[in-house]
C-alpha cells in the first residue's frame, strides 16, 4: 500500500478517535450504559474499550487495508461497543468461575504469533507501533490474555460436534449462495461513436445532437435505431451491435475493459474518445452459467456449520445475560 494510504488511514483513526474521546466530556464520564451482575459499565469504560480494540486493530492492519474499509471497521466498533464490552465481561466471569487460568507462556505464544505475522517477526517494530498508539507491552499482553480466554470458551460452547448438515439444509444455503459462484459470462456489446464535428456541424451543435441521444435514451428509445442513425463508425449500419465479446476483444482495450465490467441492461456515461464521444451498452450475458450442487457442496457444508455453530454461541451468550441479570440503560 502508498504512504499515502497509510497516512490516509492513519489520518482517519485519528478523526474516528477523536469522535470516541469527546464522548467523556466531565457530565459523561459517570454515566451508567449498564449493569453486570451488579457492576456497573460506564461510559468511560465503553469509550476505552472502543480506543483499545481499535488501536490493536489499526496494528495488525496497517498497510493492508484502504481508508474506506478502516472507516467502515472502526465505526462498526463503536456501534457494537457496549454489547461487546458486556459480552466480554459476561465470558471473562465464566472463565473465572471455572477456575480457569491462562498461562504466561500462551500468552507468549500468541504476542510471538502477532509480531511474526504483522510485522514479519521484526519485535523492535513491533514495539514502535505499540508506542504510538500510547499501550504499553503489559495492556497489550493483557488484551491477549483476555483475547484467549474468550475464545477458548466462545469455541467450546459454538460446538466442535456439531449435527451433520442434512441434504435439505444444503440445499437450502445452495440455492441462498449458489448465484454469487456464477460465471459472468460473455457481455453482448453495443457501441456509438458520435463525432464531435462534421463538414455541415459544428461541434456546439454536436453538442446538442449528444444530449438529444442522451435524453433519448433515457426516455427508453431503442440504441440501436439512435446509432442507425447518429453514430459515425464501422458498427453503425448494425445498429452499433459489436457482438458478443471474447476475453480477447474487438474493441480497444480501454473499452474492452469496460464492457466486460457493464452490468446487463446497463449503458456508460458519455466518454470523450478524441474526435468522437463513445457510448458503449451490455443488452445480456451469454453463456452464464451456475455451478452445480456438487461443486458447491463442500463450501455449503462449510458454510452451514459456521452457521450452527454461531446459533450455538449466540444461544450460550443469550443464557449467560439472562443468568447474570443484565441491564441496559439507554442514553
Amino acid at each position: 500500500m502508498k504512504t499515502s494510504s497509510l497516512i490516509g488511514i492513519a489520518a482517519c483513526a485519528a478523526i474516528l478517535l477523536s469522535v470516541v474521546c469527546s464522548k467523556a466530556a466531565p457530565t459523561v464520564l459517570n454515566s451508567i450504559r449498564a449493569v453486570v451482575n451488579n457492576e456497573p459499565i460506564t461510559q468511560a469504560m465503553v469509550d476505552s474499550a472502543v480506543r483499545t480494540q481499535v488501536q490493536v486493530w489499526l496494528m495488525g492492519n496497517k498497510g493492508r487495508v484502504s481508508r474506506s474499509q478502516a472507516e467502515k471497521e472502526i465505526r462498526e466498533m463503536e456501534q457494537k461497543a457496549l454489547n461487546d464490552l458486556i459480552d466480554r465481561k459476561l465470558i471473562l466471569s465464566e472463565f473465572k468461575k471455572m477456575g480457569g487460568n491462562i498461562k504466561d507462556q500462551y500468552v507468549d505464544e500468541a504476542v510471538n504469533r502477532f509480531v511474526k505475522d504483522r510485522f514479519g517477526g521484526e519485535r523492535d517494530k513491533f514495539l514502535d507501533e505499540l508506542k504510538k498508539t500510547g499501550m504499553t507491552i503489559s495492556q497489550f499482553r493483557e488484551v491477549q490474555r483476555d483475547m484467549i480466554a474468550i475464545n477458548a470458551l466462545r469455541a467450546e460452547h459454538a460446538g466442535d460436534d456439531v449435527i451433520p448438515n442434512t441434504p435439505w439444509e444444503k440445499k437450502r444455503v445452495y440455492n441462498e449462495i449458489k448465484t454469487d459462484f456464477a460465471s459472468d459470462g460473455k457481455p453482448k456489446v453495443w457501441i456509438m461513436s458520435i463525432p464531435k464535428q462534421t463538414p455541415t456541424s459544428s461541434e456546439a451543435e454536436q453538442e446538442k445532437v449528444l444530449a438529444n441521444v442522451r435524453s433519448q435514451l433515457k426516455s427508453g428509445t431503442s440504441f440501436s435505431s439512435l446509432a442507425k442513425k447518429y453514430s459515425d463508425d464501422s458498427f453503425a449500419s448494425k445498429g452499433g451491435y459489436v457482438g458478443v465479446l471474447d476475453r480477447s476483444g474487438k474493441l480497444a482495450q480501454g473499452l474492452h475493459d469496460l464492457a466486460y465490467s457493464l452490468p446487463p441492461g446497463q449503458t456508460t456515461p458519455t466518454m470523450d474518445h478524441g474526435t468522437h464521444w463513445r457510448i458503449v451498452s451490455v443488452s445480456e450475458r451469454i453463456g452464464k452459467s451456475v455451478p452445480s450442487f456438487d461443486k458447491l457442496e463442500e463450501e455449503v457444508d462449510k458454510r452451514l456449520t459456521v452457521e450452527k455453530r454461531q446459533k450455538n454461541l449466540e444461544t450460550w451468550l443469550v443464557k449467560l445475560r439472562r443468568d447474570a441479570n443484565v441491564r441496559i440503560y439507554e442514553d
